[in-house]
């Protein structure tokens, strides 16, 4: 991702949305040892006062970058999906293209895998993960359920569904979208 290149005198005006920006891009790209405050001061070309202008630490830093993360990548779609009228199955459909219809200057799976390995070595960061994953996995649960699934059937298949929606976005596979369209329609 390429940010607008800042001068000093427009420094005053960079805010904290830019440096969570940059932080997110520098996390995707090389994970979370990237994310450090005089790398980060130095790409926007300003000094690390302004860094603490709008952050208190590195660890503040570090929890928007998750609270971020997890209000975009899983409130926020939930909250979109479930307030449109669908059928269960559209629904599911519109949740498993969201990493191919995705038009960010971040990549969404760059971002989850940095994120996965992130927690790999920080418990806090791990218990945010396990969070997002049982929300998320409840959330898919539900639909199936919606579907005429028992309970436990609808467990076991938003599990399938879910494991096959990040493997393919995080093993970035490129295909049609009517391939993709094919694999959903064998986890249904």
């Amino acid at each position: 991702m390429d940010l607008i290149e800042k001068n000093p005198s427009q420094s005053n005006k960079l805010t904290a949305k830019d440096w969570l920006d940059i932080a997110e891009s520098e996390l995707a790209k090389s994970g979370i040892s990237a994310v450090r405050v005089e790398p980060l001061a130095k790409k926007l070309k300003v000094t690390k006062g302004s860094f603490y202008w709008h952050f208190s630490s590195r660890k503040e830093l570090f929890e928007k970058l998750l609270s971020n993360w997890r209000t975009r990548s899983t409130v926020a779609i939930i909250e979109r999906l479930s307030d449109i009228e669908l059928t269960p199955e559209e629904r599911l459909r519109k949740l498993f293209l969201i990493p191919y219809k995705r038009n960010t200057k971040t990549n969404g799976a760059a971002l989850e895998l940095a994120i996965r390995n992130w927690s790999q070595n920080d418990k806090a960061v791990q218990e945010i993960l396990n969070e997002v994953d049982t929300h998320r996995l409840t959330f898919i649960a539900m639909i199936f359920e919606n579907l005429g699934y028992d309970k436990e059937q609808a467990e076991i298949r938003a599990a399938r569904f879910y494991y096959t929606m990040q493997g393919i976005s995080v093993v970035n596979v490129h295909k049609e979208q009517a391939s993709i369209e094919q694999i959903f329609e064998t986890l249904l």
